[in-house]
Order: C-alpha cells, then sequence, then structure tokens
C-alpha cells in the first residue's frame, strides 16, 4: 500500500479543478446553462446503461444513487434551507448518500438485472420511498421530532458551510474509509466510488455556490463512466489470474510492431508434472509468481502472457543480441526466487505416488525452484512479419528445452 498513491493523487486534483468550475459557468449564456444542468443525468444515464452490458453492477448503482441525489438537488434544494422541509431534505442526504455509496463499494459485483441486483434496486427505492413518507403532511411531526433531537448536536462552527460539525465530521470519515480502501485494494471502481463520495460532499459543503452540484456531478459521472470503460478494457485485455496483458493485447500489439524489433517466447519448465505433484492452486501461484518476476525485466521489454504457461516478451526497436542480458536477468530472478508450496500435510494426498514425488521436489525448508527456458529471435529478412518471428522464437525455445532447460537461445 504506497503513501502517495497515484489514483488518489489524481482524484484529489480533479476534485480541487473542479471547485473552480461554477465561477467559469457563471459567464454562459443561459442556453448552455440548460445544456450543463442536463449533462450530468445524460452521462449517470450513459454509465447505468453501460454497466449493465459490461457486468460493472456496482458502479451502475453508484451512478443511480448519484442521478437520484442530484434530481433531489436541482428539484427540491434550489430554495433557502430555512425554507419548508429543506433543512431536514438536505440532511437526510447528508448521511443517506455516502452509506449507501460505501455499502455498494463492499458489495460483490452483480449484473443489475440479476437477482441480487434487484435486491440492491429495492434497497434503494424503500430509501426513497421511507424519505417520501417523512415528507406527507400527517408525518411532519416526526421530521420535526428528528431535526429537534439532532439540534444540540448541530453546532455551526465554519461560515463557508451551511453544515454542523457534526456533519462535516461523518463526510470526512466516510471519505476516509473510501480512501483507505482505494489504497488497500487499487481498483478503479473504488476510485470511482471515493470520486462520486468526494463530489457528494463538495457540493453539500459548499452548498450556497452556484453551480457546485452541477460541476461536481460532472466530475462524479466522468470518474463513473472512466471505471467502467477502464474496467471493461482490464476484462477483455488484462490476463485475470496474472494481471499481466494477455493473448489480446498481445495480438494488437503485434499488428502495430515496426520494421525493428525482438520477441522472446518463454516457458515454465516441467510445468505439467509440478501440476501433478502439487496441484493445480499452487500451479497458478507459480504463474503468478513468474509473471511477476517478468513485468521486472529491464531494457523496455513489455510482458505478455501467451497461454498456458508460455509467456512473450516484446522488445520494440531493439535486435536479440541487445537483448539477451535483459532475459537472462528476470531468468535468473526466476531461478533464485524462493518459491514455498504448501507442507505435504496440509494438502489432501490423492496417491501414495503424489506423496513421494512432492517430498522428493521439496527442499528441507519447503521451496523449490522453479526455472524458465527461453527463445529468442528478432524481425529480419527471413522472419518479415511477427508471426514468422514468433515461430523462430518457438523454436529456439524447444532449443533450449533440449539443451537442459533454465537457459537463453538466440
Amino acid at each position: 500500500m504506497n503513501i502517495i498513491h497515484p489514483r488518489l493523487l489524481f482524484t484529489i486534483a480533479a476534485m480541487v479543478a473542479g471547485s473552480f468550475l461554477p465561477n467559469m459557468f457563471v459567464a454562459l449564456s443561459d442556453t448552455h446553462r440548460l445544456m450543463l444542468t442536463e449533462l450530468p443525468l445524460l452521462l449517470f444515464a450513459v454509465v447505468i446503461i453501460l454497466s449493465h452490458f459490461f457486468k460493472q453492477g456496482r458502479s451502475g448503482f453508484a451512478a443511480l444513487l448519484m442521478l437520484i441525489a442530484y434530481l433531489f438537488i436541482q428539484n427540491r434544494l434550489q430554495v433557502p434551507l430555512s425554507v419548508g422541509s429543506t433543512r431536514f431534505e438536505y440532511y437526510f442526504l447528508v448521511f443517506i448518500i455516502p452509506l449507501n455509496l460505501l455499502i455498494f463499494s463492499l458489495l460483490p459485483e452483480r449484473s443489475i438485472f440479476s437477482k441480487p441486483g434487484f435486491i440492491y434496486s429495492a434497497l434503494i427505492l424503500w430509501q426513497v420511498v421511507i424519505f417520501y413518507w417523512l415528507e406527507f403532511p400527517e408525518n411532519s411531526d416526526l421530521a420535526n421530532q428528528i431535526l429537534a433531537s439532532l439540534e444540540p448536536w448541530l453546532i455551526y462552527t465554519f461560515e463557508f458551510t451551511p453544515l454542523p460539525t457534526l456533519f462535516l465530521g461523518f463526510l470526512l470519515s466516510m471519505a476516509l474509509v473510501a480512501v483507505l480502501l482505494l489504497m488497500y485494494r487499487n481498483l478503479s471502481s473504488d476510485q470511482a466510488f471515493l470520486g462520486a463520495l468526494l463530489a457528494f460532499s463538495i457540493t453539500l459543503i459548499q452548498f450556497n455556490q452556484a453551480w457546485i452540484s452541477v460541476s461536481m456531478f460532472v466530475i462524479s459521472a466522468v470518474f463513473l463512466l472512466f471505471s467502467v470503460l477502464h474496467r471493461s478494457h482490464e476484462q477483455a485485455f488484462i490476463d485475470e489470474l496474472t494481471m499481466i496483458p494477455g493473448r489480446r493485447a498481445l495480438n494488437s500489439e503485434l499488428a502495430q510492431l515496426g520494421k525493428k524489433y525482438t520477441i522472446a517466447m518463454m516457458d515454465i519448465d516441467h510445468f505439467k508434472k509440478f501440476n501433478d505433484t502439487y496441484g493445480h492452486d499452487i500451479g497458478d501461484n507459480v504463474l503468478q509468481m513468474v509473471a511477476a518476476q517478468l513485468t521486472k525485466v529491464t531494457g523496455r521489454g513489455k510482458v505478455y502472457r501467451y497461454g498456458g504457461e508460455e509467456f512473450t516478451v516484446i522488445f520494440k526497436g531493439k535486435n536479440a543480441h541487445d537483448c539477451i542480458d535483459d532475459l537472462e536477468e528476470i531468468r535468473e530472478l526466476v531461478a533464485n526466487y524462493p518459491f514455498r508450496v504448501r507442507d505435504s500435510n496440509e494438502r489432501p494426498e490423492d496417491s501414495d505416488t503424489g506423496t513421494k514425488m512432492r517430498q522428493n521436489r521439496s527442499n528441507k525448508d519447503g521451496t523449490v525452484q522453479v526455472t524458465i527456458s527461453i527463445g529468442v529471435a528478432e524481425r529480419n529478412s527471413d522472419n518479415s512479419e511477427a508471426e514468422l518471428v514468433i515461430k523462430a522464437a518457438d523454436g529456439l525455445l524447444y532449443q533450449a528445452k533440449e539443451k537442459g532447460r533454465n537457459c537463453v537461445c538466440y
């Protein structure tokens, strides 16, 4: 967990920049102002639609919450807080929206139209019904009692906001939880939820400033939209197990290579036997470990998972000879990594043979050596297409296997 987190810094910078937007909106014509007022509605609607198609229900429900909050602010809170039940509605939003945003950020990802999605929708609808029920004239006494019970705690310390200190502290604590969640999980969706929470909080803190809700909710919608698109890109191009670019990303890169490049094909040695010995769960851990080491490659090499236990590294603008030192370095990183497996007693024994294989291949400290073999080929007159370069690198990879593995052939 990094103390200086790029996503956190970008989110805060965007909020600071957004706080200056209301001053720019004042100079616009009435037509442009009307268009700006409708823009958050359009953006949130787009997020909800895309989240359905990309199976990202959490972002969709966050957009739905922000859409409802924006409609409430635009249709019910455009008068002084002293008028009617406006203050009660204002306080109601202070608690309900941040709590819901944090709850949805912690819920598992579900499609909007799935069974859990309908439950989430019912939760939001239930809160809206409660809000309007409290607004009925016959229930006004209850709303007044709630405000009266809060009155001893409502100390207004700061002149720049109509929010009492108690509510400012609540919003700050919610934002702190969202920050910690982003720093711990480092997900684009967490960044979007933090952006939504900060945008909503700034809107209520600076509620007396004209156009603040439009400015902040537009930024919130952009964060949510970016999160949906970024996550859909990850699902299409990032290998879920190893978290490095996968075959589709590799194919896209191969189509854009120039005239000078080198491709390295690499394979984990004896991977099938490793799976048979330790099981597929440990095999997955091996793939993750190897991928993590390969991402440390120097020389501007870019790593991809080719498929199974095979990986690919592309060096743009380099010939094969220039890349050998970089590849030898990552080969040694993998070979020297102290990969630890679970004790044989921690895993159910499938056979006596399996037990013996585990005991024979494990060191006394419970670690095993994982190695890779590498074949390297460059683009030349004989291999003028990327597919031919990969084929040549594959052939050299098999030569490395025949030479005893854990080596580089070029």
